[in-house]
């Protein structure tokens, strides 16, 4: 179970610095693309805030939860584990509907974007797994 929380809050420390970089970057003009190109044009979509909430300062909100649950958890001194789920299952589902508005509205792709979506998936599996192993103890005699 310990390493699973460590491969959480590594993947939620990477979230942390890349929608942090997202957020900074943001105010000076987007970030350069290396790998994709449109990174420009998918940060100043209109699909890049909800109201007036640029979603990087969102991402960066959800991985500071989810990073702060993880060590918690792992200090022991709260049971932080089980209030994981719902976040994580939110987040995936809106990288998977971000990501379709990237492949099939946008037509467009940024690095930053798809790294976040790929660091929610697996911190959704981490957690899935870790839940997995709390079951199996829960009913083992």
């Amino acid at each position: 179970m310990k390493m699973t929380l460590f491969v959480i809050a590594t993947f939620a420390f990477l979230g942390m610095v890349d929608t942090l970089y997202l957020s900074i970057m943001r105010q000076s003009g987007p970030p350069p693309c290396n790998i994709t190109s449109g990174c420009e044009n998918v940060l100043t979509s209109k699909y890049s805030k909800i109201g007036f909430i640029p979603l990087p300062w969102i991402g960066l909100a959800y991985y500071l939860v989810v990073f702060s649950a993880a060590v918690i958890q792992l200090s022991g001194t709260a049971n932080t584990f089980h209030l994981l789920f719902l976040p994580v299952t939110l987040a995936l589902a809106t990288s998977i509907v971000l990501t379709g508005i990237q492949a099939f509205v946008l037509q467009q792709y940024c690095d930053y974007c798809l790294g976040s979506g790929f660091l929610s998936a697996g911190i959704f599996f981490a957690v899935l797994i870790g839940r997995k192993k709390i079951i199996k103890l829960a009913i083992q005699p």
